[in-house]
């Protein structure tokens, strides 16, 4: 039975099968009747993945070619990492990277979708104040000045414009919201996010998911540095798997100048300066292993440091700002036409 491509891999399917693809791997037993077997054990969409996997390996081919004939149902940079872990001998090596990538993208969404809990709360509550203030209690402030005949202060104006308008906007904005989260949920649930392309419209998110992809680059290009890949060909296959496209392109230009011994060359825009002078330098290759490690460590550690910010300050930033304005628009309809109607009372 063919497995449908209407829509790509979730991460959690991803990191299931790939987990199950390494265990396979790692005792020695054949993908193909391993895959097969494990068809029938998956539930749903994910068993009929491993079985249709299953029988085209079974059938003869290769696990690349395999992967690369699924088309829509695997990202490419996962297709990417297997190439390069078969090419290096380190299948099971290649798989476990992956599986990592895929965590640490739905770590990172598990925290946008934690961090925004609180916010999006206090965003509803403060709608329906706003919702009811516009609706009756600025309607009798105004009754009020009416009935005192009490000349209304200039910036009451802008305000009871805003009463009025107030409420489609509340309507419009929640709709609004409503659609885009529900697109963003769906994407950023697919096996694309490892890349940065299912929260790239979050700009700290895509920073983060940057970082996580240098950190993937330099993995990757260790692992085939170890296995003595050339530098020229290893280069191209870590920048396809770690997903970025501009990485990519700027890794050609770097593979074309180390078979043309052009190292001095500055680095076309888009690599990172500190992996670009590792990859120049005339390090040995153990030693330029060892190096790329400890540089995607460090890459680890920042993308860590900034997952932090988003749980602990985004929440309390959105809350400050959503409530000040709401504490803000309270006060100029409400509070403060009723001050102002008592001057106006107590003055002779």
């Amino acid at each position: 039975m063919a497995v449908p491509a209407t829509r790509s891999i979730t991460l959690d399917e991803l990191v299931a099968l790939n987990d199950e693809m390494i265990a396979l791997v790692r005792a020695g037993v054949p993908l193909e009747k391993g895959l097969l077997a494990l068809g029938t054990d998956l539930p749903g969409r994910l068993g009929t993945l491993a079985a249709s996997l299953g029988r085209k390996l079974e059938a003869g081919g290769s696990l690349a070619d395999t992967l690369d004939e699924s088309g829509a149902d695997f990202p490419r940079v996962y297709r990417a990492v297997v190439a390069a872990g078969l090419r290096s001998g380190k299948l099971s090596s290649a798989l476990e990277g992956i599986s990592n990538a895929a965590r640490r993208a739905a770590d990172v969404r598990r925290v946008m979708i934690v961090s925004l809990v609180y916010p999006i709360v206090v965003l509803m509550v403060a709608s329906f104040m706003f919702l009811f203030t516009a609706l009756y209690t600025a309607p009798v402030v105004a009754r009020i000045y009416e009935w005192l005949q009490i000349e209304r202060p200039w910036w009451y104006k802008w305000a009871d414009h805003v009463t009025h308008l107030g409420p489609e906007v509340i309507v419009g904005f929640w709709i609004v919201t409503v659609l885009v989260g529900g697109i963003w949920l769906y994407r950023s649930s697919r096996a694309t996010a490892i890349t940065d392309r299912g929260l790239r419209g979050l700009p700290n998110v895509a920073r983060i998911l940057h970082v996580c992809r240098m950190a993937t680059f330099a993995d990757v290009l260790a692992m085939m540095i170890e296995q003595q890949v050339a530098l020229d060909e290893a280069v191209v296959l870590a920048a396809e798997a770690s997903g970025d496209r501009i990485l990519v392109q700027a890794s050609g230009t770097i593979a074309e100048r180390i078979r043309g011994g052009e190292r001095t060359a500055a680095l076309p825009k888009g690599f990172p300066p500190l992996l670009g002078w590792l990859i120049n330098s005339d390090t040995q290759r153990f030693h330029l292993a060892k190096s790329l490690r400890q540089t995607a460590d460090a890459y680890r550690r920042r993308a860590m440091n900034m997952g932090n910010w988003l749980t602990i300050y985004l929440p309390i930033l959105l809350s400050a700002g959503v409530g000040g304005t709401i504490a803000m628009l309270y006060v100029l309809i409400v509070m403060a036409p009723f001050y102002n109607l008592l001057y106006q009372l107590s003055l002779p």
